[in-house]
This record gives structure tokens, C-alpha cells and sequence, in this order.
């Protein structure tokens, strides 16, 4: 009987052990977790997209107006709607947050969503040290440094939505996107769109909703 005994108690060990080890056991795997929509855009009877303040200007070309009519462009693909472009200017940062000024815009729907905000967008050369890689059957001389130049442009937005009906801001969020170009002849015009689009990317993301992936783990 003592026997007997001693093998139940044998038998639980047994398997609490293998409990434990079969713990340690897992899988990974990726859900999609859908995403809030920060503004919700349907509730609007029209979007608007203004001027953007700007905090430097470029001989070049008119930076704002190519941010308005690249970020009107791609809400029209998202929503599938059309955005009114108005040339409004603000004045400054403090009227962002002046409910009159956008209350009483000569807007044709008084219930529509206005996108505008602030821009800054700058270049510059840096020189940078560059070392190429020794080839098989190179000669054993350490391999020589050179300097090569770089253009980096970065892109800094804050976007506001606002309300047109009651002036309020619904939405703000600040960007900065930077980019480096091995090419020397790189132009600020064309680096912009790539900044903008990966402004643009973020900026959906949280506006529109959607979906995201999270990791996780399931242990066996």
C-alpha cells in the first residue's frame, strides 16, 4: 500500500514538471488590432484645405502651395470626395486657436472640416567619411577614405483640423520627417514629396483609422 502510494505521488511530479516545461513553449503571431479614428470625416458636409503658414519660404517654387495640393490630392484618393482649396492665409500661430477668424470664413458650407497648419522645410550639404569595402584578392594596403557629400532636407508640419462650424480644433499633431540623398544633384522640390508622403502616412493613420499589427504570444 506504502508502495502504491509513493507512485501516485511519483505521478503528479511527473506531471507538474512536464506542466512546467510545456510552459515554456510558445507561438508567435501578429493580429490585426483596429485603430480609432481620431476625426471622424463622415460627419462633415465638406473638407476644406487651406495655406499653410509657413516658417521659411523658397525661391524655387511655393511651398505651400505645393503641400495644399499634394495633401488635397491624396485625402481625395482616401475619402473618395472632393476638397475645396481656399486661398486663406493665416496671420499667425495665435490664430490658429481664434474661433472667429475660422467661424467667419466666406467657406460655401458652413459645416465643413478645414485642414491648414504650420510648415518648415530646410536643406543642407554635410560632408560625410566614407570607406570602401576591401574586394576578395585586393592588395593588403588598407583601404582608403574619402569624403563624399550628402543633401539632407527635412520637413517639419504641425497639421490642425478645425471645425468650421464652431472654430474649435479637433485634431493637432506635430511631424518631422528627414531624408539624406547620396545624389548631389538632388532637388529640394522633389525631396519635398518624399517627405510629404511620409508625413502623409502617419497622418491617415491616426485620422482615418484602419487597422494595426501587434505581436503576440501564445503559450502552450
Amino acid at each position: 500500500m506504502k508502495r502504491l502510494k509513493n507512485s501516485w505521488w511519483l505521478i503528479l511530479i511527473l506531471l507538474f514538471t512536464q506542466a512546467c516545461a510545456s510552459s515554456d513553449e510558445y507561438n508567435r503571431v501578429r493580429i490585426r488590432i483596429p485603430r480609432r479614428a481620431e476625426v471622424r470625416l463622415a460627419e462633415f458636409d465638406g473638407i476644406v484645405i487651406t495655406d499653410f503658414l509657413m516658417n521659411n519660404e523658397f525661391d524655387d517654387f511655393d511651398l505651400s502651395y505645393e503641400l495644399k495640393e499634394y495633401f488635397a490630392g491624396e485625402i481625395e484618393v482616401e475619402v473618395d470626395e472632393s476638397v475645396i482649396r481656399e486661398s486663406i492665409t493665416v496671420p499667425n500661430e495665435e490664430s490658429f486657436q481664434d474661433k472667429e477668424f475660422w467661424k467667419t470664413l466666406p467657406l460655401k458650407n458652413a459645416k465643413s472640416v478645414i485642414f491648414s497648419g504650420t510648415a518648415e522645410y530646410s536643406q543642407e550639404t554635410r560632408k560625410a567619411l566614407i570607406s570602401k569595402d576591401k574586394q576578395e584578392f585586393e592588395d593588403p594596403f588598407p583601404s582608403q577614405e574619402r569624403l563624399a557629400t550628402r543633401k539632407f532636407y527635412t520637413l517639419e508640419m504641425n497639421i490642425r483640423i478645425i471645425n468650421a462650424e464652431t472654430g474649435e480644433v479637433t485634431y493637432t499633431q506635430d511631424f518631422k520627417e528627414s531624408k539624406s540623398y547620396t545624389n548631389p544633384n538632388q532637388t529640394a522640390y522633389f525631396a519635398l514629396f518624399d517627405l510629404a508622403f511620409l508625413v502623409k502616412e502617419k497622418l491617415f493613420r491616426e485620422i482615418m483609422g484602419g487597422e494595426r499589427f501587434q505581436q503576440r504570444y501564445l503559450i502552450h
